[in-house]
């Protein structure tokens, strides 16, 4: 038998176990997939530009960032080729990473709720390149790099919110405990 706990510090033990930084990483990779599109968005002063974006997701990072309640930070990578069309077609390849927030809680009845913070465009950040002066000179007046964090923001946030997340996001501990003992 091992060293007795009393049910607080079972709890706390139950959770750092249950929630670790590679079970986050896990379910954010599954939440995110790993191509990213966006597009056709309409972008610049009235609307004259269409932006199609294209990409792929890294692996995720995960540090704990708080202990009560359990807080992760996570860096998301991505790179995206980017096509900005206003007249003709500017290319961009654009190089960044998005950056979440996730508290867990525990919850009635017997539950494990892992809260992803709201992505906002500060959260989001890119090195973009270019391709051609004219690129370089409609990305300054266009605003390329605002409007791409914007624009990913709200497709994290359309991820994060989407009802098959829930999946990875709540685990309801009752049913898992029930089937334990009803196979003794």
């Amino acid at each position: 038998m091992g060293k007795v706990l009393d049910f607080r510090a079972f709890g706390e033990a139950f959770i750092y176990r249950a929630v670790t930084p590679e079970r986050i990483v896990e379910a954010v990779a599954r939440i995110a997939g790993d191509v990213v599109e966006l597009g056709p968005i309409k972008a610049g002063p009235g609307g004259r530009a269409t932006v199609f974006a294209k990409g792929r997701l890294g692996e995720p990072e995960a540090d704990e960032a708080g202990s009560d309640p359990l807080v992760y930070g996570v860096r998301l990578p991505v790179d995206v080729d980017l096509e900005v069309k206003v007249g003709t077609t500017n290319r961009y390849q654009a190089t960044g990473t998005i950056d979440l927030r996730m508290v867990v809680r525990t919850v009635e009845p017997l539950s494990i709720a892992i809260d992803v913070d709201p992505v906002t465009a500060k959260d989001v950040r890119f090195d973009i390149q270019a391709k051609g002066m004219q690129a370089k000179l409609l990305g300054r007046a266009g605003d390329v790099d605002g409007e791409l964090r914007r624009h990913t923001s709200d497709y994290v946030n359309e991820r994060i919110s989407a009802p098959e997340t829930s999946r990875f996001t709540r685990i309801d501990l009752v049913p898992l405990m029930d089937r334990v003992w009803a196979d003794l």
